[in-house]
């Protein structure tokens, strides 16, 4: 049900756009020498927007999206989301994928070409009106490998359909280089009235391993005897691993309601 609330301005990036060219399958690393590389930027200037760096464990609370500071001082530009986006996995909870990031490229275009007022100005019911990306902080693994922690911001028009929400991408920096990246956490809601969903996504990266706890909240729209309504709750968990080549893989561990 979740899915009918983000409504991407996909349809109106160029197909060709060098994110979407970055997906990997994360069920064959033997195709990771086959990969494209990664853009060109400037790799310090991106590690040192990282300013929080810390040492495992990182365990986050329900608190921890809405708590970021999220200014200038943090952003990401264009190249730096699609270097951080690199080598995107999918796993059971990334159904919004690349989504969010390709949004981010979508209106930092229409600000860098002075359209961005004049489709404002013209959005409708259930379109993006914003998608930001900001650094969140490093979390070191060991002496080679770290998680960069970053968001994406995004909001629809308020209006029902509304959508809103942060995403917390996980990118794998290995000797230096990002080598992947998959979705770890995420605080996002949507509605058409009566209709509802919320979604809570909590990562715990500790020395024992990485799991990732899912969430989901479900309102189709239908109350019970005492007009409230009926809400269908799921629980999803999992392991996350970061193999040989510095690649996210997906270790299922339970599914409850």
């Amino acid at each position: 049900m979740k899915n009918i609330f983000y409504l991407t301005t996909l349809a109106l990036l160029i197909s060709s756009s060098e994110t979407t060219d970055h997906n990997t399958d994360s069920t064959n690393t033997d195709t990771v020498a086959m990969r494209p590389a990664n853009i060109d930027i400037d790799v310090n200037a991106l590690l040192a927007k990282f300013t929080i760096a810390a040492p495992m464990p990182f365990v986050q609370d329900t608190l921890y999206l809405e708590g970021l500071n999220l200014n200038d001082t943090n952003s990401l530009s264009s190249d730096e989301v699609k270097y951080l986006s690199y080598g995107f996995v999918e796993t059971d909870v990334s159904y919004e994928g690349l989504s969010p990031v390709q949004d981010v490229l979508f209106f930092d275009s229409l600000q860098a070409d002075g359209s961005y007022e004049s489709y404002i100005s013209a959005v409708d019911i259930g379109m993006m009106v914003r998608s930001d990306a900001f650094v969140a902080q490093k979390v070191i693994v060991d002496d080679s490998t770290s998680v960069l922690l970053w968001i994406v911001d995004y909001a629809t028009y308020e209006a029902c359909p509304y959508a809103s929400g942060k995403i917390l991408y996980g990118s794998v920096l290995r000797n230096g280089e990002v080598t992947s990246c998959t979705i770890l956490g995420e605080d996002s809601g949507g509605a058409d009235a009566p209709i509802w969903s919320t979604t809570l996504i909590l990562v715990s990266i500790t020395k024992t391993g990485i799991t990732v706890f899912k969430t989901d909240e479900n309102c189709g729209g239908e109350v019970d005897e005492k007009d409230q309504d009926i809400v269908d709750l799921s629980h999803l968990d999992f392991i996350l691993t970061i193999d040989e080549n510095g690649v996210w893989k997906q270790e299922p561990v339970g599914l409850g309601a």
